[in-house]
């Protein structure tokens, strides 16, 4: 899989964001590590802000 190539990248997050990826690409991309890593990834506790008025 080429996600790690820039101008391929660019390429295939501008057809991502306007829906216009072909079925094979979709494919490949949502059974791809890169996707994988992204969905299952934990994001980063935030501290809770303290309200004071």
């Amino acid at each position: 899989m080429r996600f790690f190539e820039q101008h391929y990248q660019n390429e295939f997050l501008m057809k991502w964001i306007y829906g216009k990826l072909s079925p094979e690409e979709l494919h490949e991309f949502m059974t791809s590590a890169a996707y994988k890593k992204l969905v299952f990834s934990k994001s980063p506790k935030r501290k809770p802000k303290n309200d004071s008025l």
